[in-house]
C-alpha cells in the first residue's frame, strides 16, 4: 500500500540478506525501486495540492545495493523520510523471506561456502535503521533518532506478525527498550560462531539450537546512536591469519583503554575471503563498522593501516638482514584493497536534495541496478 503522506524525519535504512547467489536478488532490488518512485510520484502530488508543503527532499529511495559472492551476502540500502522508508523495507524484506531460502549446514555440498560466509543468524541477517541529521532542517538529532527507532520497530513489528514461525526478531539500540548495544545482542545468537568468525565470542549451545527451530533464522533490528559506516580492509596471501589478527586487535576502539590501541568507536573482525584462485585466491579480510564515524573516521582507520604497515615491513627487514627487500615489501604487498561497503550519511543526503527530478532518479535507478547485477556476476 503506498502511504497517503510522507512527512517524518530522514532515515537510512540497510538490510542485509544472507545470499549472494539466488536468482531473486535482481528482482527484490527492481521492486524495491519500483516502489520508491510510486512514493515519490504520491509526494509530487501532494505538494501540487498544497501550496504550503514545500519539502526538497525524496520521499524514499534506494541509494545502493551490493552484493558479495564469497560471502553469500546481499545488502540494500535505502533512505528517505521514515514512514515511507519503513513501508519499502517491510516489502523487501517479506519479498526476501518469501522468494528465497535459508541454506544450512544439512543442505548437499553447503558446509564449504558456509564456512567462507559472512557471519549471520539468519536469512534477513540484520536491519539497521539509522537518522539522517540535516543542518539544513532544524530537527535535533534526539528527534530523528526517535523517528528511526519507531521505524524499526514497525519494521521489525510487521515482519513478526508475518512470519513469527519462520523468523525471530530481536532489537538492539534505541529499538530495544534497555538500548542494547548490537555486539551484545549478537553474542546471545550463533552470529559469532557463524560463517567464516574465527575470533571471537562462541555463543552458547543452546542459543545455536534455538535458531534451527526457526526456517529462516534470526534477525536482528535496531537503530544505533550513530549513522554508522562500514569499511573492508582485504589483505594479500602474504598476509597469515595470525598476522591478519594482529591489525584487527590495532583497529578495534575496545583495545585502547586495555591495550593503549584502536580507533574510537571500531568494531573489527578478522574473515575469510575464499575465491577461486583464478580470481585472487583465499585471503583475509579485516570488517570494520564505524560505530562513531565523526570521532573514529576512515581516515583514522588508514593512518592506522599505515602504521601497521610500516611495523609489518620492519619485522620482514628484521629476517631479512638486507637493504635490497626494502621496496618489496610496500602497501601493495599487505593490502589488496581497503574499501567501503554500503553508504555514508552525507551520500544518502545529497541524493535525496533530488526530490523531483524524474529524469535523474531512471538514470540513477538503472546505475545502482546495473552495480547490482555486476557485483553479482551478471553481464
Amino acid at each position: 500500500m503506498i502511504l497517503q503522506s510522507c512527512t517524518s524525519s530522514l532515515v537510512a535504512c540497510n538490510i542485509y540478506i544472507t545470499s549472494a547467489a539466488s536468482a531473486a536478488l535482481p528482482s527484490l532490488l527492481s521492486r524495491a525501486q519500483d516502489h520508491c518512485r510510486q512514493l515519490r510520484l504520491v509526494q509530487q502530488q501532494q505538494q501540487r495540492k498544497d501550496e504550503n508543503n514545500d519539502s526538497n527532499t525524496a520521499a524514499a529511495a534506494v541509494v545502493h545495493a551490493y552484493a558479495d559472492i564469497p560471502y553469500d551476502r546481499s545488502s540494500f540500502h535505502l533512505a528517505g523520510r521514515s514512514d515511507c522508508v519503513a513501508e519499502v523495507a517491510i516489502s523487501l524484506i517479506q519479498n526476501a523471506l518469501n522468494e528465497i531460502e535459508l541454506k544450512n549446514n544439512n543442505d548437499n555440498d553447503a558446509s564449504n561456502k558456509l564456512e567462507a560466509r559472512h557471519p549471520f543468524v539468519g536469512l534477513v541477517d540484520h536491519v539497521s535503521v539509522m537518522s539522517i541529521t540535516s543542518q539544513e532542517s532544524g530537527t535535533t538529532t534526539s528527534t530523528t533518532t526517535a523517528a528511526a527507532a519507531s521505524a524499526a520497530r514497525q519494521i521489525g513489528s510487521q515482519i513478526d506478525q508475518s512470519n513469527s514461525n519462520s523468523i525471530k526478531i530481536h532489537y538492539y539500540g534505541m529499538a530495544c527498550p534497555n538500548n542494547t548495544p548490537l555486539a551484545t545482542v549478537r553474542r546471545k545468537t550463533s552470529f559469532f560462531n557463524s560463517g567464516g568468525a574465527h575470533d571471537n565470542n562462541i555463543s552458547d549451545n543452546n542459543e545455536n539450537q534455538q535458531q534451527q527451530q526457526y526456517e529462516k533464522g534470526e534477525c536482528t533490528i535496531g537503530t544505533p546512536l550513530d549513522f554508522v559506516e562500514n569499511y573492508n580492509i582485504r589483505l594479500t596471501p602474504n598476509v597469515d591469519f595470525g598476522t591478519a589478527k594482529t591489525l584487527t586487535q590495532v583497529l578495534r576502539g575496545r583495545n585502547i583503554a586495555t591495550k593503549g590501541m584502536g580507533v574510537p568507536g571500531v568494531e573489527a573482525l578478522t574473515l575469510p575471503y575464499i575465491r577461486h584462485a583464478d580470481h585472487g585466491g583465499n585471503v583475509y579480510e579485516v570488517a570494520c563498522n564505524l560505530l562513531e564515524p565523526k570521532i573514529g573516521s576512515v581516515e583514522q582507520i588508514e593512518v592506522e593501516l599505515e602504521k601497521w604497515i610500516q611495523q609489518q615491513k620492519q619485522q620482514l627487514l628484521s629476517k631479512d638482514d638486507g637493504d635490497d627487500m626494502n621496496d618489496q615489501y610496500d602497501r601493495d604487498y599487505f593490502i589488496e584493497k581497503a574499501y567501503r561497503v554500503g553508504t555514508t550519511e552525507e551520500q544518502c543526503l545529497s541524493l535525496l536534495k533530488n526530490a523531483d527530478e524524474d529524469e535523474y532518479w531512471i538514470r540513477y535507478d538503472q546505475q545502482v541496478f546495473s552495480r547490482f547485477n555486476a557485483f553479482l556476476g551478471y553481464k
